[in-house]
């Protein structure tokens, strides 16, 4: 029988030195540099946003599309505060907002249309432009349409909103929209307002002439600026998103890999392309292979390149952002079977890099807090589980049960799982919830108990399914936090969802 190993080491960003990590301890304290300017974290309806005193900032939409909540989350305290409406429309739907914030002030484009629903009418776009001064009083105005991403100002005080024939923008003196002519606007645009309300609005054109962003730059309603700046690759689907008011990603926003960065020193300087997509810097040891390379991050960690030629000796590099250059490739896992990427969360994005890999029929759990020291966490032939807002990860092994989070890393926690279709999510960083079968139960999971330190706590009993027995469980990402298990008959099985409801937790099973 193939042996596997796991391999906990650090990545050096100078030299491919190998060293054994102590644990669980903090990062070390020479950190690779990270980039400082990143888009809002999205989660299931919305996006969570870093505030300028370090709390966190959520802002979704309701499952029935009439309102929009927030919650924030104090870190000193690491406790999150109570649910707050931000908006409340009964005429319309909403299916997602997008946000942005400065010293403190929050500006909101919320994705609305009214029409649509009982009829056989398209619905029309009534997009929703919120800012507020300190993520609890709003103020809103209804766009024109459709609206993209708001940019906000430094201080905070000024906010702008793209539309398709314009923008609005929102400062002391109240919400004002702005007509504007952008010949052969793309499919998206962005814009950036700066303190003293110059605004610039920046699209990729439609027009032949090479891939090109174009930057109209104006104060009020006067004769824009025009400035062009060249992109490298055909702009072939680019998008644009700002980060701030003087910084813009070109390229596929969500992917850390594939996104260039163009930017301004201040607003008297022009635009200009300031860091390459990660996917085409220099040094990166690209693998087309068992591991083809793939691209992995999380907020606050830098982005690392995984593969694996072979499949046996998983490698990664690091990513300096400040000098744009991949550093060498170390070996972060060994394997005696050859492994595979295996089922890696997409959507919601993770709040912790966790990437699994199947090596024969042991899935295996990489992660790292710093890009730096690595952990290599059995999970046997069972999925990952997360939380809602995919902040918190548990990762289900035979003899024990891992939890990741940002703030903490990884804790062990005593109780491991064994069933083929045993799962767990996790409860806040330090404890989980698993859903297991006993004896009896032809595999099907029939158990659910919480997980600590201190060991396991009993919560609810349910019954097998009665025909045939639980062939295999995997994450269903058409809901949140479900499982998809088979039966080893044809055509049967049952999706489950471990929910927390009333200060407790309970289990959902549909069988079908």
């Amino acid at each position: 029988m193939s042996r596997s190993t796991g391999v906990v080491v650090a990545l050096a960003t100078t030299a491919a030195v190998l060293t054994v990590s102590a644990g669980d301890a903090a990062p070390p304290a020479t950190r690779a540099p990270i980039a400082a300017v990143e888009l809002p974290r999205d989660i299931e309806g919305g996006v969570e946003l870093t505030l300028a005193d370090g709390d966190l900032l959520r802002l979704w939409v309701s499952p029935d599309a009439h309102t929009i909540w927030s919650r924030r989350r104090d870190t000193a305290a690491g406790a999150w505060g109570p649910r707050l409406e931000v908006l409340r429309a009964k005429k319309v739907q909403c299916d997602d907002v997008d946000a942005r914030t400065a010293s403190g002030a929050v500006a909101v484009l919320a994705d609305c249309a009214v029409g649509g629903e009982g009829d056989e009418s398209t619905p029309t776009p009534r997009a929703r432009a919120l800012w507020s001064p300190d993520a609890v009083t709003w103020s809103s105005y209804e766009l024109e349409g459709e609206g993209e991403e708001p940019g906000i100002s430094p201080d905070g005080v000024n906010a702008v909103w793209p539309t398709q024939g314009g923008y609005v923008t929102r400062t002391a003196a109240g919400f004002v929209p702005h007509v504007l002519t952008t010949a052969d606007r793309g499919e998206d645009a962005t814009a950036t307002i700066t303190d003293a309300a110059l605004v610039s609005y920046l699209y990729v054109p439609t027009s032949a002439g090479g891939c090109r962003l174009v930057a109209l730059t104006r104060a009020g309603d006067a004769v824009p600026a025009l400035h062009e700046v060249a992109l490298p690759g055909d702009c072939l689907d680019t998008r644009v998103a700002n980060v701030d008011a003087d910084t813009v990603w070109v390229g596929d926003a969500h992917d850390p890999a594939r996104r260039a960065m163009v930017s301004r020193a201040d607003a008297a300087s022009p635009w200009s392309l300031t860091r390459v997509a990660p996917a085409d810097a220099p040094g990166l040891d690209e693998v087309d292979g068992r591991l083809s390379t793939e691209f992995f991050s999380a907020p606050g960690v830098p982005l690392v390149a995984i593969g694996s030629q072979r499949g046996r000796q998983v490698r990664a590099q690091l990513y300096d952002a400040i000098i744009q250059t991949w550093g060498p490739a170390a070996t972060v896992y060994e394997s005696g079977p050859r492994c595979w990427f295996g089922g890696n969360p997409t959507d919601p994005p993770p709040a912790v890099l966790a990437v699994v890999v199947e090596c024969g029929d042991r899935n295996v759990v990489l992660t790292t807090r710093d890009g730096l020291a690595w952990r290599a966490l059995p999970m046997g032939e069972r999925p990952l589980g997360s939380s809602p807002d995919g902040r918190y990860v548990a990762v289900p092994g035979p003899t024990s049960t891992h939890v990741i989070s940002p703030e903490l890393g990884v804790v062990t926690l005593p109780g491991g799982v064994t069933g083929r279709c045993d799962v767990a999510v996790p409860d806040g960083p330090q404890a989980a919830v698993q859903l297991i079968a006993r004896p009896g139960s032809r595999r099907w999971p029939t158990l659910l108990r919480r997980v600590t330190s201190a060991g396991t706590h009993r919560l609810d009993r349910y019954p097998a399914r009665t025909t045939g027995r639980c062939a295999a469980a995997e994450r269903d990402y058409s809901l949140a936090v479900a499982f998809s298990m088979r039966s080893t008959r044809i055509d049967l099985g049952q999706k489950v969802r471990i929910v927390r409801r009333a200060g407790g937790w309970t289990a959902r099973v549909t069988r079908y």
